[in-house]
């Protein structure tokens, strides 16, 4: 199994959008570099190299409009920035201040999203780069700035030529690995079926992964929506993968609908086989979905592996043996939840089983897309203005603070770097310009991450210099270097510093060659610029995360109310549309993975800037099992149907809304003192007694020896519903203790 389980992982990455854009990267920095060396122009190639490098940084995966345009702008802002360096270079002072402003307007273009904050990343990186060159004539300025510009149009030329050869290659990539995270939320979940697992615990677990999972999502929504809303993508595949992408987030949905009280279920079966074997099915689910996942990351079919209708019988009847072990109905009511549980799996396994059906093209002819299903509404939309910009020039803005720490820090060590004479002041720069982040937690990993890829990457480079003098073996590792770094760059950020060093120490080694003198200097400027980059996020304008918590926290409770306030109308008779349900939901996820990555954020910066961590987690574990019971709520009514609506119900939901409301005036500090304590309600007493007379006629029907009826069917419904309902309340109020600390 682990062997199987490794294979798939390397599957996984080979077909993965990483390895793909690390192989063109590299076939991008390395042609240049060798056309020109066969024309013995080496340093020429390597500028070229690096105009390529550094534009294919702002090509992050979009639609064909924003990669097309991304380019442009990121082409012309190389270019100039290449030029200006150069041109400033002799003298010190207006470079200090061309480096000061280069930092700050490219650390701006973070309000832009993803891409601008890439694209201002590449520009510091050619702008650090030429500071490494010895000082250049205008007339060689300009050349070097057009091979660099050369190299922006080698690259861009080359990325929208394999855009057009295979248009859906990054859709289906990143669909593949939403999939596929997907599969690893569902084994993290499977985890509180295992015997005498720490429930709380394995919520950290769950709720990372929640975070990644929604990521991914976004992802998908930014690729795969906006190109279809845009009349992009009108095929077979498009619409295929559209679907497939429709059917997994109501899949999370289902998974999260699963959900119980985990701690009562351990304690109730824990002498029994059943969750031993509700943890395996799951984890069979899981390679399901992973099975798919991979098929669609490489465009490929199919087909299941696992006959999960054959497991589910095996766990359906460890289930009726539990039960005619129980000698009353009350007693078996404590079934139910297993009964609910494996209901779910069932319309899982359906859902899963149409994945595959989907990933063969010639399957859809008679699916369609629910034009009641408004997509465009799903895409986070993002300005490409002035006014944003302009209205970011302000010290509220943390990412306005960022660029001027980034100014500083960059000037700092520059100044550092020529005060001391550094053979190679670049690359104190480099480090501040990658390190330094708009968080200090990210700032914080960055730095031990590169430290740690740093050293060991030029301990190995200085291990292949002692050991062997053949040039043909060091640039073979250096190609494979090359390749390394850039495959893990955007997630695997220390192995990717790891390949960086070689590949730079072994350049060096070819142009200049110094031995081990580039070791132990790379390794030396990389601690001052990491240490420099450290302490600019740790005294100058820190954004702490307990100062943005509250937001996150009333954000997810405003948008979690929203969701329970569409999901409960059929249960009274009413009718509400699936864009609402279906929009409610995707905030709600997205509110919950932001206040997770805020609250993680928080957790590594310094416990003297951490506020209440243990309160607000809670917090946040109820808030994501309030979601999950809302899931099952939903989950039950849209793909059941609701047969037995109460007025209870109505009276239930106005009453938690309610409560919902008090919460979130409960955690903003100018509103606290407006809340209400919620009033007197006694639907649940009635509900109650509703329940226990369904109880007692479902147990004279069976001393009559009667089938299934109206009334058992009744009964399930209203202990499914109610017990959901009475876990709402209980979290809730559990809710309102957390907030009162």
């Amino acid at each position: 199994m682990h062997t199987e389980q490794r294979i798939n992982d390397i599957k996984n990455f080979l077909y993965s959008y990483h390895f793909s854009n690390g192989l063109r990267t590299t076939i991008s920095v390395v042609v240049p570099s060798l056309v020109f060396a066969w024309m013995g122009q080496l340093g020429l190639g390597i500028a070229v190299s690096m105009g390529a490098l550094c534009t294919a940084l702002s090509d992050v995966p979009g639609t064909i409009i924003h990669k097309r345009n991304g380019l442009i702008i990121s082409i012309v802002l190389i270019f100039f920035t290449a030029l200006g360096t150069g041109l400033l270079m002799p003298y010190i002072l207006p470079m200090a201040c061309w480096i000061a402003i280069c930092c700050f307007v490219f650390a701006m273009l973070l309000v832009y999203g993803n891409r601008g904050g890439n694209i201002g990343t590449g520009c510091l990186l050619v702008m650090v780069s030429i500071l490494g060159e010895a000082h250049m004539s205008p007339q060689l300025t300009l050349l070097h700035a057009s091979m660099v510009l050369l190299g922006s149009i080698w690259y861009a030329t080359l990325a929208l030529i394999l855009w057009q050869i295979r248009p859906y290659l990054n859709v289906q990539q990143a669909l593949g690995d939403c999939i596929i995270q997907t599969a690893r939320y569902m084994e993290v979940r499977a985890n509180f079926y295992t015997p005498g697992v720490n429930v709380t615990e394995n919520y950290k677990d769950v709720l990372a992964q929640q975070v990644i999972v929604n990521e991914k999502q976004e992802n998908v929504r930014e690729l795969l929506l906006k190109r279809r809303s845009a009349q992009q993508g009108t095929t077979s595949i498009n619409k295929s993968m559209v679907l497939i992408f429709m059917d997994i987030v109501d899949l999370q949905e289902q998974i999260m609908a699963s959900q119980t009280d985990y701690n009562a279920l351990q304690a109730d079966f824990k002498d029994e086989a059943i969750l031993q074997q509700l943890h395996t099915l799951i984890l069979d689910f899981s390679q399901e979905l992973r099975t798919i996942g991979l098929a669609v990351a490489a465009g490929q079919r199919s087909l299941p592996r696992i006959n999960l209708r054959f497991e589910m019988e095996k766990v359906k009847k460890t289930i009726a043996n539990i039960t005619l072990k129980l000698p009353t109905l009350k007693e078996r009511t404590r079934t139910i939840p297993l009964t609910n549980i494996l209901q779910n799996l069932q319309d899982m396994a359906q859902r899963i089983y149409n994945l595959h059906r989907l990933t063969r093209l010639e399957r859809l002819k008679d699916e369609a897309i629910d034009p009641k299903l408004e997509l465009s509404k799903f895409i986070t939309r993002q300005k490409y203005d002035v006014e944003t910009f302009r209205n970011n020039l302000t010290f509220k803005s943390h990412i306005f603070r960022h660029a001027i720490r980034v100014s500083l820090a960059t000037l700092l060590g520059y100044g550092l770097g020529v005060a001391l004479h550094l053979d190679r002041v670049y690359w104190i720069l480099l480090t501040i310009v990658v390190i330094l982040k708009p968080g200090f937690g990210i700032t914080k990993s960055r730095s031990i991450q590169r430290l740690i890829g740093t050293v060991t990457g030029a301990l190995f480079a200085a291990g292949l210099l002692y050991v062997t003098h053949n040039n043909t073996v060091i640039f073979m590792v250096m190609l494979l270097c090359i390749l390394g770094s850039y495959s893990f760059m955007s997630f695997k950020y220390t192995l990717s510093v790891f390949f960086v060093t070689p590949f730079i120490i072994f350049l060096l080694h070819f142009l200049h060659p110094t031995d081990l003198h580039n070791v132990t200097q790379r390794v030396l400027d990389t601690f001052i610029g990491g240490g420099i980059a450290f302490l600019a996020n740790m005294l100058l304008w820190p954004a702490w995360e307990r100062n943005f918590l509250p937001n996150y926290m009333k954000k997810m409770m405003e948008t979690n109310r929203r969701y329970f306030e569409v999901v409960m109308p059929p249960y009274s008779n009413e009718k509400v549309t699936v864009t609402d349900f279906k929009l409610a939901r995707k905030d709600t996820y997205v509110a919950s993975a932001n206040m997770m990555s805020a609250f993680q954020r928080m957790l590594s910066e310094p416990k003297s800037k951490q506020k209440n961590a243990s309160q607000v987690y809670h917090f946040v574990v109820l808030n994501h099992t309030l979601t999950s019971h809302t899931a099952t709520l939903a989950n039950y009514s849209m793909h059941h149907g609701v047969q037995f609506p109460r007025p209870e119900y109505r009276e239930i939901t106005d009453y938690l809304l309610h409560y919902m409301d008090q919460l979130t005036l409960m955690l903003d500090p100018a509103t606290s003192t407006n809340a209400q304590p919620s009033p007197q309600i006694h639907a649940f007493d009635q509900l109650d007694a509703h329940l226990e007379n369904l109880v007692y006629l479902r147990q004279q029907e069976i001393n009559e020896g009667q089938g299934p009826t109206a009334t058992r069917d009744e009964m399930l419904e209203t202990k499914q519903v109610h017990d959901q309902l009475r876990a709402i309340l209980s979290l809730v109020r559990d809710m309102g203790k957390a907030i009162s600390y």
